[in-house]
């Protein structure tokens, strides 16, 4: 019974989410704060669909999550960086003639925190998936695959329904 009520209480919670997206275009626009709490939010409903997903018992999914959330708060710290060099990257770019030496320094800084990102996500895969048998591995692999796309349409509809942000515009005509 009381698998079967996580399950209820997570499936009810999907759909409210999935039906709420003009309210979380509203939360964009809020802040950082709201921006987080959404975050956590898909982080837990990924958890509890990927569980679903699985089938994983609680010691299988205590020590999967264990694995994955060490793995996804590093990733969070490297994306954070990486963020904050493509800004510059952009803020540099709007200068009619911007520093070469300062471009391929930054350049060099993306390029080798992109592989760093990547190398860290191939690793934490490996890692997930030394915990599972074939099967589990199997389903994981198609989870990813379509969990990464459902919230690819849940944002789509979302960035549908508000202005885009401001320091995302095209880059001018003349540059491309």
């Amino acid at each position: 019974m009381y698998p079967e009520k996580i399950i209820r209480i997570f499936l009810l919670s999907f759909i409210l989410v999935l039906g709420a997206s003009s309210l979380w275009a509203e939360s964009w626009k809020e802040g950082k704060d709201s921006r987080d709490k959404t975050r956590e939010r898909i982080h837990m409903i990924k958890m509890w669909k990927m569980t679903e997903a699985l089938k994983l018992d609680r010691e299988g999914a205590a020590r999967f999550f264990a694995v994955n959330n060490q793995f996804e708060e590093t990733k969070r710290k490297l994306w954070r960086d990486f963020h904050e060099d493509t800004q510059r990257l952009r803020n540099l770019m709007r200068d009619m003639n911007p520093p070469e030496r300062e471009l391929r320094d930054l350049l060099v800084r993306i390029k080798g925190r992109k592989k760093e990102i990547n190398d860290l996500s191939n690793r934490q895969m490996e890692d997930e998936m030394n915990l599972m048998r074939p099967e589990q591995q199997a389903r994981y692999i198609l989870f990813q695959i379509d969990f990464r796309r459902e919230m690819e349409d849940l944002i789509r509809e979302v960035r549908e329904e508000k202005p885009p942000k401001p320091g995302y515009e095209s880059i001018p005509e003349k540059i491309r």
